[in-house]
């Protein structure tokens, strides 16, 4: 196998195993196989994708959003929270619920991430990819309108990292209300609300591990291995469930409040607190770190947006080194997290949008290649 080989190779085996590393290393070197074989692999011919069932469209909708209505749930019982401590005289468990405010409004606002700017997001990336190539963008192109990485201003640099950190963000405030009602259960004398701040410090804490999908290739061997893979695929699970675990703790302290002063009313709070914490907990265990996904609705429009963007440009490509970066493209876009489509299916829907947008004479290109594809007139590979 030659080099050439190995390239195309290493190519298709990181986009079938979703492996980012191999996929940009090889891509840069990948498009000149393509054009030596004349056409792509047999792996890049036209993959219809399978059909959602409604179930499975469901069950995305509702992960998509949990993390933003995590956030939501969250409101309702720091404010609850906040009201409690407030009433009791308690001003650490009132700070709590302050600081967690801070975290939920994260979520709340950024656990979503809106279509529309995450395609301008993923535009800006384009334009770079292209700059870094060395491949022109025509006049007229809306990539013109955008700025690079690293041109916008100080807002968009502090909402972008929102976006891409809104779990990150609301852990840190756990962190920092857990130990306020860690120091406020011990200077009290109260043992559940100690008990209480310490997981979800702890909750707090675990949500930093990096989120990571299992290596199908190297999956982990022996139950401790095996454990942190299961804890990597998805972190907030674990934060979720040592927030839950946290809340009979905060129940506990509401019914010692009813009890030594019932015409107190703090402990109504405290229970509402504790109801929509368990809620938003449940929500925040199902979510991904991953504020966006690039699949139904609104987002699949703003990918075919993205891709009719594209084509335009590689449709204004000298007609020799189109096939090239049509594949480089593909190779780029599905490289990218936040677009969980095969190179395979943007390759083809790139090449679809190019004929519609060529002249006479490169439809009749475009043509002749879809012949040799479907004629599989191509080396075999390997």
């Amino acid at each position: 196998m030659n080099s050439d080989d190995n390239y195309l190779y290493l190519f298709e085996k990181g986009i079938s195993q979703g492996r980012q590393g191999e996929v940009h290393a090889a891509n840069p070197h990948v498009g000149f196989a393509f054009i030596k074989y004349k056409i792509p692999h047999a792996d890049f011919v036209v993959h219809e994708p399978k059909p959602d069932t409604g179930k499975n469209v469901n069950q995305t909708s509702i992960k998509q959003e949990s993390l933003r209505a995590a956030g939501y749930s969250y409101l309702v019982g720091d404010a609850a929270l906040f009201a409690s401590g407030m009433m009791s005289g308690r001003k650490h468990e009132a700070l709590s619920g302050a600081a967690y405010t801070v975290g939920s409004l994260a979520l709340a606002r950024y656990g979503r991430e809106n279509a529309e700017r995450r395609l301008q997001t993923l535009q800006g990336r384009l334009k770079e990819y292209f700059a870094n190539e060395n491949i022109a963008v025509q006049k007229g192109s809306e990539l013109n309108t955008l700025t690079l990485k690293g041109e916008g201003g100080l807002v968009d640099h502090i909402e972008d990292f929102l976006y891409a950190h809104p779990s990150e963000m609301f852990n840190t405030m756990n962190v920092l209300g857990g130990s306020s009602l860690l120091r406020s259960g011990i200077k009290h004398g109260k043992g559940w609300d100690t008990a209480s701040g310490a997981l979800v410090v702890a909750g707090g804490l675990a949500g930093f591990i990096p989120e990571k999908q299992p290596d199908p290739d190297h999956r982990a061997e022996g139950p401790p291995g095996k454990a942190w893979e299961w804890v990597q695929e998805k972190p907030l699970r674990i934060s979720g469930g040592l927030y839950i675990a946290s809340k009979p703790a905060l129940i506990k302290s509401a019914l010692e409040e009813r009890k030594t002063n019932p015409l107190q009313k703090s402990y109504l709070f405290k229970f509402l607190a504790a109801a929509s914490y368990i809620v938003a907990d449940v929500l925040l265990s199902i979510s991904s770190k991953d504020s966006a996904s690039y699949i139904e609705g609104d987002n699949k429009k703003a990918m075919e947006k993205l891709e009719a963007t594209a084509a335009r440009v590689i449709a204004a490509q000298p007609e020799e080194l189109r096939m090239q970066v049509i594949q480089q493209t593909a190779g780029f876009l599905a490289a990218q997290p936040d677009i969980k489509l095969p190179a395979t299916l943007i390759a083809n829907e790139l090449t679809e949008r190019i004929n519609e947008l060529s002249s006479e004479k490169n439809k009749n290109w475009q043509k002749k290649i879809q012949q040799q594809m479907q004629n599989k007139e191509f080396n075999s590979i390997g």
